[in-house]
């Protein structure tokens, strides 16, 4: 089997992962005993082979006419740079694991489940799956895995050394310093540096500086739902946010136009009297809801302005180090330093070093996506970006970058 075979099979099973006839479940059993040679991960018995399988020919991608007719593409030349888009190596690796809890057998490629079966329990025997190419598939894949373990077993060594030499780098994890990557795809380099400019990132640099010192003095007199819209106000401005037709927006209408609106009743409250926003804030109003977020966004690309009440003393905290919002998350803070507004910068220095490239933004293989990964890089290289191989300029990158040893594989004792 080819490639494109595999990942049309793939994504067909995932979405039907539960539907297993008896011819199924036994060649899931028998691809199972084969992979349980190799030393289990974890709690939950994580097995994993990676097994490379060759592109094919064009023809083994598609039809040109059925591509054609489909309006995806209106010549062969575009037909054939589709197919070199979708598979540029001659070879695509795969990551096949499994996994057991209690009785239940989990089968994944590239992260994917593809077979979930109960060890014990067989299934029907009259249901028969309409689809064969699901057990030429399955049939495939008992003899890539056997093949492979046979390998596995006669030298433990020499097959790892193997896959440290020759496995993708788009399945491996890798780090490059921030610098670096702009200077690798150059032109299309989203230059933080340059564009908040040396003075701003000075003002940073010494708000950061100053932050180490006097962690704890970042406390602001009180707090009113007019003191908050202004704060937000302030943090507006500083990214010029509304045109010439929107500037005589009041602090409280700039926050509703920008804000996530999930307010839990913040913009009804007294605007001026402290006792109303305390008991708003104490009041159980805020469960579930997002009053902080004054940028909205995704869960990892908002900007947030929390305001907190520990001790009797009031505290705001400015978070938003995602990479697509941190020029923004700087501008904030710098306004905000500038006028003497104590605040704390969520990330302030792992910040810093993103907009001065001194920072390493994590590579994450091509079935992991590039969010969230803090857990899976040290954290010495404090990484809070990450991103996949998927840019013109790869070749420089891979060689600029740092590539974490693999994983190796072992046999049961």
């Amino acid at each position: 089997m080819f490639s494109p075979q595999i990942d049309n099979i793939i994504d067909h099973l995932q979405s039907n992962p539960e539907l297993v006839d008896l011819e199924i479940y036994n060649k899931l059993k028998a691809i199972n005993k084969e992979i349980c040679c190799i030393k289990p991960k974890g709690d939950d018995d994580i097995r994993e082979l990676w097994l490379n399988v060759l592109r094919g020919t064009i023809k083994d991608f598609g039809e040109f006419e059925e591509y054609k007719k489909e309006e995806i593409v209106e010549t062969y030349e575009q037909f054939e740079r589709l197919w070199i888009d979708y598979y540029p190596d001659e070879k695509k690796w795969y990551k096949f694991t499994t996994s057991k809890y209690q009785d239940e057998l989990f089968f994944f490629f590239d992260s994917k489940l593809i077979f979930s079966i109960n060890e014990i329990e067989e299934p029907e025997k009259e249901r028969k799956y309409v689809d064969k190419d699901i057990y030429k598939f399955l049939t495939w894949l008992f003899y890539r895995v056997k093949k492979e373990t046979e390998k596995l077993k006669q030298n433990v060594e020499t097959y790892n050394r193997y896959l440290e030499k020759n496995l993708s780098y788009h399945k491996r994890f890798g780090r490059i310093k921030r610098k670096d990557f702009w200077d690798n795809i150059g032109d299309n380099a989203i230059r933080l540096d340059e564009r908040l400019g040396a003075e701003r990132i000075d003002k940073l640099r010494k708000f950061v500086d100053e932050s180490k010192k006097h962690e704890s003095s970042a406390i602001v007199p009180q707090m009113t739902a007019d003191d908050y819209f202004n704060y937000c106000e302030i943090c507006y401005n500083a990214n010029d946010y509304f045109k010439e037709s929107s500037k005589g927006l009041s602090p409280k209408e700039k926050y509703l136009r920008m804000a996530d609106g999930r307010d839990a009743g913040l913009r009804s409250i007294e605007s001026n009297s402290q006792k109303a926003f305390h008991n708003w804030y104490h009041g159980g109003e805020r469960l579930g809801a997002h009053p902080w977020e004054i940028c909205s966004g995704g869960n990892s690309t908002h900007i947030s302005l929390f305001a907190s009440h520990i001790e009797n003393r009031w505290s705001l905290s400015l978070a938003g180090s995602s990479v697509v919002r941190v020029e923004e998350t700087v501008k904030m803070a710098v306004a905000l330093y500038d006028k003497n507004i104590p605040f704390i910068l969520d990330k302030a220095e792992a910040i810093l070093r993103m907009v001065t490239g001194i920072d390493y933004i994590g590579i994450v293989p091509d079935y992991i996506f590039p969010r969230y990964c803090h857990s899976l890089f040290p954290d010495k290289d404090r990484i809070i970006d990450f991103m996949q191989l998927d840019f013109e300029e790869n070749k420089t990158i891979i060689a600029n970058a740092y590539w974490y040893p693999l994983e190796k594989i072992a046999i049961n004792d």
